[in-house]
């Protein structure tokens, strides 16, 4: 255990943001099946138009995540948001669409989205320190391909993830990341997960996690945008208890079909400093990369209260 660690942390839980929405019925192991059938056998030129044309579709269609949304790109844009939620909606149905077709053809089909890889680096630096790596990222970009990236480089990767509405799913989404050499940590179901992630950083391997919206019993206040809300503790309470290095990663789209993998420094956690600080220091990161990819960051539930 780290010098500075405190009492043992809870049971990992759910997301504690009440105002997170349902997923849509659509979102289940035979869409993505379907959908990756059909951008293997078409031509891509015209499936991402098609997945364009749903976001836009998603955009009019869907009130309560574009309400969300707009709130949350008000906060970046003080003019009117409307154009950059419509370009979100249409990126993130690009995501889905190369998503699909990595999970459908493996490494050589990630390959060909990935143009870019930067930073990989200071993964090789956290490693060397012996106390395991936490790869902290956001619903911005193409997070999923980061862990197959990262994998077909030969890193070992796990995924906490938070459990899915349904047990096919949190099935078929562990398969497709064990074709990668993938582990998978669900948060939600397994009362152990904590555990998990402990002994995984012991092994000296990467644990990646999304900590944009708090799902560890509490979240701490931050300053986000000159507003407060609430962000995820875990990585600051990890790094408690493991001296882990924690370094922030992004899979960025440059353009369509087009991502840049980027790792970036290592975030350096202070011995005297309070959770809520600590965690400031995340968000402070999450904040500079969100301004600069406002397009692609996928936060479909209201971050800021009105």
């Amino acid at each position: 255990m780290h010098q500075t660690a405190p009492e043992p942390v809870p049971a990992l839980q759910g997301n504690q943001n009440g105002a997170s929405l349902p997923r849509n019925a659509w979102y289940s192991p035979f869409s993505f099946e379907i959908a990756g059938r059909l951008v293997r056998h078409l031509p891509h030129r015209l499936t991402r138009a098609f997945a364009a044309g749903v976001g836009s579709l998603g955009y009019r269609f869907c009130p309560d995540r574009r309400v969300a949304l707009l709130s949350n790109l008000a906060q970046l844009n003080k003019q009117d948001a409307s154009e950059l939620c419509l370009a979100c909606f249409q990126n993130f149905l690009r995501m889905l669409h190369d998503f699909c077709d990595a999970a459908a053809g493996g490494v050589p089909s990630m390959n060909n989205l990935i143009v870019a890889r930067r930073g990989f680096e200071f993964l090789n630096e956290g490693l060397s320190r012996g106390r395991g790596t936490l790869l902290i990222t956001g619903h911005l970009g193409a997070w999923e391909l980061g862990g197959m990236v990262l994998a077909a480089e030969g890193f070992p990767v796990n995924v906490v993830t938070m459990q899915e509405p349904t047990r096919k799913l949190d099935v078929w989404r562990q398969e497709y990341r064990a074709r990668f050499g993938i582990k998978t940590i669900t948060v939600g179901a397994d009362k152990f997960a904590f555990v998990e992630i402990i002994q995984a950083l012991r092994r000296n391997e990467l644990v990646a996690m999304l900590v944009d919206r708090p799902y560890l019993n509490s979240g701490v206040e931050v300053r986000f945008f000159g507003r407060q809300t609430l962000f995820s503790a875990a990585a600051a309470r990890i790094w408690q208890h493991t001296g882990a290095t924690i370094i922030p990663a992004f899979v960025l789209q440059l353009q369509p079909g087009r991502y840049g993998c980027y790792a970036y420094p290592s975030i350096e956690m202070d011995n005297s400093a309070s959770t809520e600080n600590n965690t400031q220091r995340v968000a402070d990161v999450f904040e500079a990369i969100v301004r600069e990819f406002p397009d692609q960051w996928y936060n479909f539930v209201p971050i800021w209260q009105p």
